[in-house]
């Protein structure tokens, strides 16, 4: 940062020192086509997309759709079990489950041995709403799997939860 004068002294280059050409960063050997997310993110995002198209003529979506499917399942759960078999973030869920409350398919109530608990639960409306679109959501699960043998169906589902307990929670 420091020019010689003649007699010894320094002083301060104010444009600061020369810049140095940019290093290149190390080339990645990476494919995406090899990494097991990069082709779960992208069936999830066509089956989506495809799936809203179709729940949208019962005004709801694939995030309701997975938070009715849980609680038809599990009913009387909390915002945390819900979160945990959702996969969904309490604050995310939170928004979901008081715009379905207002579409009248669920209920959500405080916990009579713990206030600060909620209790979810599906509505007449809701289970009959379930019934309705449960049809049109097997059949794109269907499809996705319609040149699958039972046997391979049946090892994808056991690799699938093999995989889910190698990450862990």
């Amino acid at each position: 940062n420091a020019k010689v004068k003649a007699r010894g002294e320094t002083t301060h280059n104010p444009a600061g020192p020369k810049p140095r050409p940019p290093k290149s960063p190390p080339k990645v050997d990476f494919q995406l086509e090899t990494h097991v997310f990069y082709w779960f993110s992208r069936i999830l995002s066509r089956r989506n997309r495809a799936l809203n198209g179709e729940l949208r003529s019962f005004d709801l979506d694939y995030p309701r759709w997975r938070v009715m499917a849980v609680l038809n399942q599990h009913p009387g759960c909390s915002m945390q079990q819900l979160a945990e078999q959702t996969g969904v973030d309490r604050t995310t869920l939170a928004h979901t489950t008081a715009l379905m409350e207002r579409q009248g398919v669920l209920t959500r109530r405080a916990r009579k041995t713990d206030r600060r608990s909620i209790v979810l639960n599906l509505t007449p409306r809701g289970r009959n709403l379930l019934a309705r679109i449960l049809p049109t959501v097997l059949a794109h699960s269907s499809q996705s799997l319609s040149d699958f043998t039972a046997a391979e169906i049946g090892t994808l589902f056991k690799l699938l939860r093999r995989m889910a307990e190698n990450i862990g929670t």
